[in-house]
């Protein structure tokens, strides 16, 4: 107890209580946090071409500043002494304390692998524009929430003095902020500041970009998320609360530098509302300033930490606020129709809210209501992301209950509820070139990810030629011609062919289309010379698979050709699917929330068909693993999908529509 109680000062052992920290853990932990820099803490400080320092004003407000310059600025001739040639950042403008004994906090990151260290101590001297600081604390950080970045380093070094005070009204402040996905933040213990324990601290924060928050009031938020149990921070929150955050933008050497007060908002409701929060921490800035030159480098993304997708975003957060029972109203602001059969409904928030994002590829769930009761319908989501508005380009199917009532009976100013954007269809990341296919209504993904190419590539996306080939009956059946035709005119690398079955008297072979004859193997082969291509596939069934057995008979590999099922099923033959897997010839299957219990046999089907043939009503849609409609918690036991699912679940949850037992014991949340 001891030991524990010279190394973590009061705020963080309240912190350390309130978080239920075991004793015994944080004994082991404070072995760690030693009065001196071991020889690889040396070593990595000296190498970094830059570190972040946590120094106070004359006010005692922290600030966080980071210091660079070339190799050798930082030195350590001892392992209790770190001397920096340069003085910080922003020292002069933000009249930093660099006295003898002011207190110094200091976090250096490897953006290349993820490599993180801490010192505390104070300034001993300073002497021609050099610091050195006497090391009162020195530990490690685990790698967690840091993103890995490729660095190059800046032709001219950045000048401290290249900014201006500023506001969260500058949208170059709310830009980085928003968007930022790593900063660094600063803080103090209350009292008197000696050094050690009780001084300041740097440290180092990450998550998604839109983890650190601008709200209606003017205040900051970001999630606090499981780290290593010391609470150095928000202990000095807690003693506190006096912060600073440095939040750099990597791509372009600007960062936005703060000072404010920080309080700890302990609700597990708002934290729980924050995928993978463990509480919020609120910052009220009181002096902003926006430097346009303060890193002496640039640093690409090149791999988010891990474990990011189990986190959220403010954005979500507040999208989440808007809907009810998982939909949200949307208002059809107009209707377009696109061919004989198919219409396009541009639909926006009813409740004037931002949308959320989709990926080019994804569809929409959504619910309707008629005289039968509610309709749950996904639709592909037929252009790329704007930030605006979902088009939804839907087929009249004569006996479509939800499609007729679309087309008949809703117009401009009705509204519809939908889900969030799902779905993973989506281009593969590579530089190979594209091979659309698609067929009748199934040009919608294909448009939508063309209209995502075409935005990449204006964004500065390398070039990647695209062969969008596409199959109808004729001009009158054919969607988006105009529009896709206006595209091939202006790009080069988008090559568009099109298929006639069934040409009318209007149209005209080498003007309206390119090919009289269904979409085939050989008509393929007369296209495309095969070789390096990543083929998308969305239309009929009977088209798709004679399609891809027609690929695979070519020698293409799966891993190259990827597709959107609108039916039940799957497009590989029985042995191209997972090796067989071996399944209880009975199971008990309990359904949590409904407090039923029930046996499967291999009889019984999915999961779906045995909580139905059991009395249930579970929710669902597709049946095919396609919506997502039918997911829930898996709470025991282990399943198998015999056949693989277009969308993933959520963590921890199954599709009930395409899953059966793995175990002989399986509980389910429905």
């Amino acid at each position: 107890m001891a030991q524990r109680d010279h190394t973590f000062h009061a705020g963080e052992r309240a912190v350390q209580r309130r978080a239920e920290v075991a004793s015994d853990w944080l004994e082991s932990a404070a072995g760690f946090v030693r009065p001196a820099m071991p020889q690889q803490h040396r070593d990595f400080f000296e190498n970094l071409p830059m570190l972040f320092l946590g120094l106070l004003d004359p006010a005692g407000r922290p600030w966080c500043v980071p210091v660079f310059g070339p190799p050798g600025y930082s030195a350590s001739p001892s392992p209790e002494t770190l001397v920096l040639q340069r003085a910080p950042v922003l020292v002069d403008e933000l009249g930093l304390m660099l006295t003898p004994g002011s207190s110094v906090g200091l976090v250096g990151v490897d953006l290349t692998n993820r490599r993180r260290n801490r010192m505390n101590g104070r300034v001993r001297h300073t002497s021609g524009g050099g610091i050195t600081l006497a090391v009162d604390q020195s530990f490690g950080n685990c790698p967690q929430y840091i993103q890995t970045r490729s660095q190059t380093v800046a032709r001219a070094e950045p000048s401290a003095a290249a900014g201006r005070s500023s506001s969260l009204a500058d949208p170059a402040v709310r830009r980085i902020i928003e968007s930022a996905d790593t900063f660094f933040i600063a803080s103090r213990a209350a009292g008197p500041l000696e050094g050690g324990s009780a001084g300041v601290d740097a440290s180092h924060r990450g998550g998604r970009p839109g983890f650190l928050g601008i709200n209606d009031d003017g205040s900051l938020s970001f999630p606090d998320f499981s780290g290593n149990r010391m609470f150095n921070t928000l202990g000095n929150i807690e003693s506190d609360g006096r912060i600073g955050l440095f939040v750099p933008d990597f791509e372009t050497g600007e960062a936005v530098v703060l000072t404010g007060r920080a309080s700890i908002d302990w609700s597990a409701e708002r934290a729980g509302a924050f995928t993978g929060a463990e509480r919020i921490v609120d910052v009220r800035p009181e002096a902003i300033w926006y430097a346009t030159a303060t890193l002496p480098l640039t640093a690409t993304l090149a791999e988010p930490w891990p474990a990011l997708e189990a986190t959220g975003t403010w954005d979500e957060v507040h999208l989440a606020a808007l809907r009810r029972d998982g939909y949200r109203r949307f208002r059809i602001v107009s209707k377009h129709r696109e061919s004989d059969a198919i219409t396009s409904f541009y639909l926006t928030p009813a409740d004037g809210g931002p949308i959320a994002p989709h990926v080019a590829g994804q569809f929409l769930p959504i619910r309707l209501h008629d005289d039968d009761g509610p309709i749950l319908r996904s639709y592909t989501i037929s252009q790329g992301p704007n930030g605006r508005d979902y088009r939804l380009s839907i087929k009249r199917e004569a006996h479509g209950r939800a499609s007729r009532l679309l087309h008949d009976r809703l117009g401009r100013g009705d509204t519809i509820e939908a889900a969030s954007p799902t779905g993973d269809f989506l281009l593969d990341d590579s530089a190979q070139p594209i091979v659309m296919l698609s067929g009748g209504v199934g040009i919608t993904p294909m448009v939508a990810m063309l209209d995502g190419l075409v935005s990449a590539r204006r964004d500065g996306a390398p070039r990647r030629e695209v062969y969008f080939i596409h199959a109808a009956r004729n001009s009158a059946s054919r969607a988006f011609r105009g529009e896709l035709e206006a595209l091939a005119r202006q790009y080069d690398w988008l090559h568009l062919f099109t298929a006639y079955s069934a040409p009318g008297t209007e149209d005209r072979l080498g003007h309206t289309h390119d090919i009289e004859a269904r979409l085939s193997m050989e008509v393929l082969a007369g296209l495309l010379p095969f070789g390096g291509y990543q083929f998308y596939l969305c239309g009929p069934e009977s088209f798709m698979r004679a399609l891809y057995t027609g690929l695979r008979d070519m020698g293409i590999d799966r891993s190259h050709i990827h597709y959107e099922f609108f039916g039940t099923g799957e497009l590989e033959a029985p042995d191209e699917l997972a090796a067989t897997v071996q399944l209880p010839k009975r199971a008990t299957v309990s359904f949590a929330h409904s407090k039923v219990q029930t046996e499967w046999t291999a009889q019984s089907g999915t999961l779906l068909e045995t909580a139905e043939a059991a009395g249930l009503k579970p929710s669902h849609n597709c049946r095919s693993g396609k919506c997502g409609t039918c997911a829930t918690r898996l709470l025991s036991g282990n399943v198998h999908y015999p056949r693989k699912p277009l969308i993933s679940p959520a963590e921890g949850h199954v599709l009930t529509c395409c899953t059966v037992p793995m175990d002989e014991q399986v509980e389910i949340g429905l």
